[in-house]
């Protein structure tokens, strides 16, 4: 579980004691992906080591309404503007494993490049302004289409935590 990863279940391959690669899927509540990755722990000191994680991951177009309504307050004539987002991420973490054996749990910490596609298929309504006596201006709300998608680019920090269950192997 993590940001901007979501929820996720996968396979985990451990050719060696000190590597693992990793094919996931999941969800981030408003649409499903996938993430693939590779993690280096070079060193253990007694049941912990550090730990450094590349990876790369996609969610399809969702709504994000509901979940943005989630984690912020979000006024309810904004809820047309980001109608559907999905986004391509990469992520490089630093991190601490614990466990060693069959079990092994992580916290990771460290940086995401999202490339965010933004679309709006519906029309949004504007509504009236109020000026500053109260008073709104008269007409029929405004109504602005995008005639494409939107695309916003983010560097952000990130961190995840989880548990791996390996069955059979080192």
């Amino acid at each position: 579980m993590g940001l901007p990863d979501g929820i996720n279940l996968g396979l985990v391959v451990r050719p060696t004691s000190w590597i693992r690669a990793h094919g996931v899927g999941g969800t981030n509540t408003a649409g499903v992906g996938f993430r693939g990755g590779i993690t280096a722990i070079p060193y253990w000191f007694w049941h912990f080591g550090p730990s450094i994680t590349f990876e790369a991951g996609f969610c399809r177009l969702g709504d994000f309404n509901d979940a943005l309504r989630a984690f912020f307050q979000v006024p309810s004539w904004m809820s047309g503007y980001v109608q559907q987002a999905g986004y391509t991420y990469y992520n490089a973490h630093f991190g601490l494993e614990f466990g060693r054996g069959n079990v092994t749990g992580y916290l990771h910490f460290g940086g995401s490049y999202l490339d965010v596609k933004v679309r709006t298929p519906h029309a949004v309504a504007i509504p009236p302004v109020t000026t500053a006596g109260g008073s709104q201006t008269s007409g029929d709300p405004a109504q602005v289409i995008l005639r494409q998608d939107a695309t916003v680019t983010v560097y952000t920090l990130s961190g995840k935590a989880g548990i791996i269950v390996y069955f059979g192997g080192l």
